[in-house]
């Protein structure tokens, strides 16, 4: 398993999106828009964990 594959698996994206959730409600909102954008780079577009919804 490479680094990249290490990264971009959904268990790490979710650990990833949890750990920020946490970091954020304890900063300002200043400090939130640089972790989403550090988050998108990571391509975590959303907080939400879960199954996504298929759209008809």
């Amino acid at each position: 398993m490479s680094i990249k594959d290490l990264f971009i698996s959904p268990k790490i994206k979710g650990i990833v999106a949890i750990s920020a959730a946490v970091v954020m409600y304890f900063t300002p909102d200043e400090v939130d828009h640089i972790i989403e954008g550090l988050l998108s780079v990571f391509g975590i577009s959303t907080l939400v964990i879960g199954e996504k919804e298929e759209k008809k």
